[in-house]
């Protein structure tokens, strides 16, 4: 263990008070031999790395060979040492006895990638440093699932297409098929080899070869024949069995190969780093160190009411006081000071912060300034806000297939460009701003958009480089990216749990933070006042204010949405309950047609300028929506996807399928209400959420309760009966909870319920209660139950004298073509009985008006009035084979 080293540092700390000027090395040399016997575990990296495990300490080391070059002694390089933990899964383990240990400075290597834990003050308060622990356990967790996966979602492909673009029009286009460029004609040159723009690749898995890549992953593409390369997944198609990974494309794809998720080890190095120096106190990150461990410390700029009379410098904003106050506490912050603000839906956070960098550019152009977030979304569109202002030398430090294309003269990725020293404003992910060439920067000030989607792992490594930091976000939206895998890492750890569903912002702000550093945006720009009520109160405690603009907004359609927040209730409605598909994945069928039904009113009668979306709460249900509305057509586009794509959009008017229908009142991530807040507060002017009310309550009656009633307050609610079949009556299914209404038998008593009874058992019930009950067959009196009323035609009697039962036959359509006459057992046209065959014999089978071979069917009694095919003659004959005459129907007259 070298002098300085990190090892070094436990050491002196745990020799601390045991003996004076004593070598710290030696005093651990004996305490290992007191232990005895060691646990040493190894894994199958290259070289092997070995854990030895003593009582209260763990230490990472690889082996070497021993000064002496005896095979009896085993020399261990020591890179990391921690509190005690347990051996990997999956690790091989031995025992190895230390009779004479030796630890000495020789052949030691430092390493500022593994920082330690300080032990002894963890021990002695570890209510302060319970979170940092579990933090370093998330990030250990999640290298190892990272290595997992990248192992198990590997992909074979057996074909590959490549699309160029081209750097004159930016079209796609495919070198096998054209020479130059189909759109512009541009030839592709020398000097684009060298320098390709960024196209993309598809992919043909073969059948049966599962892909298991995820969409937006990072991938490594690893040719049979060629070199490999690196990209993004962009789409996959599953029917097609197609993979499109958007990179930089050298015209060496290759026929065959592999797709591999890509694993960024120097990201796990920066996150343990980074904890590491929170656990010591680094001096260098001692902000951190107190947003994690005592946020009551942190400082921020002192704020005046009148120091704000100035007129905004972006062109067209009408600024609100607490806007006022956010912009001038990020335009005031030093070194050592931190702020947060919340900036509910629609109340303009990346307006603030647009504002802030404008006014610190222009006061102090050198500045460096760091504008950072957890997906290229999100810092894109930051960027394309900024551009074109006035001094501003801006930077987007990113690969060329994750920047969009709107912002791509902006973009560096080379270590060398000249551009990284000139820049002023830096724009990079929480991971590029931690693995890049801006790393080793300073930054004057640091602002992390969107904190509440960013864990405390992705945003320490990226808050590391600022002397001054800014976390903008809501954690009453969204919370960090949900990922099932990731859940099954930490499942059964509480500490993990918490670390994994709160961002930063969301520890800080929900925990002791002063009130001098939060700032909250209560002046929504966004909602109609009828849906911006029902948010406030459900999330924000009434907090929300309208901003004049919003206040005018008047109602958009009518009948059968004629205010701004609805819901549409299928409670009742038939085959409206949830189904999985394969893995599990949720859909709901008869909310796709409700929504279906609820997208073509809404664009038949909204104005032809408002834009539509379709929000779903689970990826399933946003295809089977695509499917459906794909067919039709409409008069404006019509945008489907989940909730977590929306996030940071807006639209006039939202559709939600909420999906989740069943009898047990399970609903499960539907009882968080970040995702409910998020997709209602999309809506401009009108939203219309699809569910099933008595599934909903039961599962979160707080939440969705209020939802309902809010729509009946304003007069929102609806039945989805009266959408997809609007007068039209139809049978309604019993509710959750609900039974039916008890059999009554003659007496008017309940009738005892029958164990096992079906359908069937009834049926024949009611066929004998509709029967002869008297004995001897004699006949009853006409009106009663199971006879024909007395102005009926008489009951039919058998040879024997006794009634017949008559039976439902199915009425078949004859062969033959229109014109013949009724078949056997019709009518005659004045209505008169008639036998079969011209003789009226005693008990022979007639029917009277109103028998049973009377047709339900109007277009069954229309052929028969009009002598149609529909007995068992020739056209034109009757069943005996003689001609049938048929009268013309009667002239119109008048």
């Amino acid at each position: 263990m070298p002098d300085g080293s990190d090892a070094m540092v436990v050491l002196t700390t745990l020799a601390d008070g045991d003996a004076k000027d004593a070598d710290p090395r030696d005093l651990f040399a004996q305490r290992i031999s007191e232990v005895g016997h060691l646990t040493v575990s190894f894994g199958d990296e290259e070289p092997p790395q070995l854990r030895v495990a003593l009582p209260d300490l763990t230490l990472e080391c690889v082996p070497q060979e021993s000064p002496d070059h005896d095979p009896d002694h085993l020399a261990l390089r020591v890179l990391s040492m921690r509190p005690a933990m347990d051996h990997p899964d999956g690790s091989k383990v031995l025992t190895v006895t230390a009779r004479t240990p030796i630890v000495t400075s020789a052949n030691g290597v430092a390493s500022d990638t593994h920082r330690l834990l300080d032990w002894k003050e963890a021990s002695a308060a570890a209510a302060k440093s319970a979170e940092l622990y579990a933090a370093l356990k998330l990030v250990d967790s999640l290298e190892k699932a990272e290595r997992q996966r990248a192992a198990t979602q590997r992909t074979h492909f057996s074909a590959a297409k490549e699309y160029w673009r081209c750097k004159r029009c930016r079209a796609l286009w495919r070198p096998a098929d054209h020479e130059r460029c189909p759109s512009c004609g541009h030839e592709f040159t020398d000097a684009d080899r060298r320098q390709p723009e960024v196209g993309k690749v598809e992919f043909t898995v073969p059948e049966g070869e599962q892909i298991n890549l995820t969409p937006d992953a990072a991938v490594l593409v690893e040719p049979e024949d060629e070199p490999n390369f690196v990209g993004r997944v962009s789409r996959i198609d599953h029917h097609r069995h197609t993979v499109e990974v958007t990179c930089r494309t050298f015209e060496h794809a290759g026929s065959e190969g592999t797709i591999t998720p890509s694993f960024n080890k120097a990201l796990y190095q920066a996150k343990r780093s980074v904890l590491a120096a929170i656990a010591t106190r680094d001096f260098g990150v001692g902000l951190l160190a107190q947003l994690m461990v005592t946020p009551e410390r942190v400082t921020a700029p002192l704020y005046a009411e009148q120091e704000h009379t100035h007129d905004w410098l972006t062109e067209g904003m009408m600024a609100n006081p607490p806007q006022d106050r956010a912009v001038a506490l990020l335009g005031a912050l030093a070194a050592g000071e931190a702020v947060f603000i919340q900036g509910p839906p629609g109340t303009g956070k990346t307006t603030v912060i647009v504002e802030a960098i404008k006014r610190r550019l222009a006061a102090n152009p050198d500045e460096r300034i760091l504008v950072t977030s957890h997906s290229n979304l999100a810092v894109d569109n930051a960027l394309e806000r900024l551009a074109g202002t006035p001094g501003m030398r801006a930077v987007r430090v990113a690969r060329a297939e994750r920047v969009h294309p709107t912002v791509e003269r902006f973009r560096c990725d080379d270590e060398d460009d000249p551009r990284l020293l000139e820049a002023n404003c830096y724009f990079a992910t929480c991971a590029t701003a931690a693995t890049s060439a801006i790393t080793d920067m300073n930054f004057d000030i640091v602002i992390l958009d969107e904190a509440n989607k960013a864990r405390v792992d992705e945003a320490l490594p990226a808050l590391r480089l600022g002397s001054a930091l800014a976390l903008v976000g809501d954690h009453k939206q969204l919370p960090p990216v949900e990922d099932d895998a990731l859940y099954g890492i930490v499942e059964s750890d509480e500490a993990l749990e918490t670390l994994v569903n709160r961002s930063l912002f969301e520890l800080a702000w929900e925990g002791r933070l002063p009130e001098s550093a939060r700032c909250l945006l209560t002046i929504q720009h966004r909602m109609h006042p009828d849906i911006a009520a029902y948010v406030s109160a459900a999330s924000y405690d009434g907090q929300l204010q309208d901003a004049p603009e919003v206040q005018a907004y008047s109602y958009i359609t009518r009948t059968p949405f004629p205010v701004a927040l609805h819901f549409v209730d299928t409670e009742g409605m038939r085959g409206v309950r949830e189904r999985r598909g394969p893995g599990g994945a949720l859909r709901n069928e008869a909310e796709v047609r409700v929504a279906a039904q609820v997208v073509r009113l809404l664009d038949e009668r909204a104005p032809r300028d408002m834009s539509m979306a379709v929000i779903a709460m689970y990826a399933e249900q946003v295809e089977r929506l695509r499917q459906a509305l794909g067919r039709r057509r409409f008069k404006r586009p019509v945008k489907i996807d989940t909730v977590d794509s929306f996030e940071g959009r807006e639209e006039d008017m939202v559709v939600i399928s909420l999906v989740r229908s069943n009898e047990r009142g399970r609903i499960g991530f539907l009882r968080v209400p970040n995702r409910l807040n998020v997709a209602i507060s999309r809506a401009k002017h009108l939203v219309a959420c699809i569910g099933d009310s008595a599934t909903l309550r039961a599962g979160e009656e707080s939440m969705y309760g209020e939802l309902v009633e809010a729509a009946r307050s304003t007069g929102g609610w609806l039945s989805a009966l009266d959408i997809v079949s609007p007068g039209k009556p139809q049978r309604r299914r019993r509710g959750a909870g609900q039974t039916a209404a008890p059999r009554v038998g003659e007496d008017g008593q309940p009738l005892p319920a029958v164990e096992g009874e079906d359908g069937a058992a009834r049926r024949r019930r009611r066929r004998r209660r509709r029967g002869p009950a008297q004995a001897g067959g004699a006949p009853r009196v006409p009106g009663e139950a199971g006879q024909p009323a007395a102005d009926g035609a008489p009951p039919q009697l058998g040879p024997d004298g006794e009634p017949l039962r008559r039976r439902r036959r199915r009425r078949r359509r004859g062969r033959g073509a229109g014109g013949g006459t009724p078949g056997v057992g019709a009518p005659p046209a004045d209505g008169a009985s008639a036998p079969v065959d011209g003789s009226a014999a005693p008990g022979s089978l007639h029917f009277g008006p109103g028998g049973e071979t009377q047709s339900f069917s109007p277009r069954r009694r229309r052929r028969r009035r009009g002598g149609g095919g529909g007995g068992q003659g020739a056209p034109g004959q009757s069943a005996d084979g003689e001609a049938a005459s048929v009268e013309p129907p009667p002239a119109a007259t008048g």
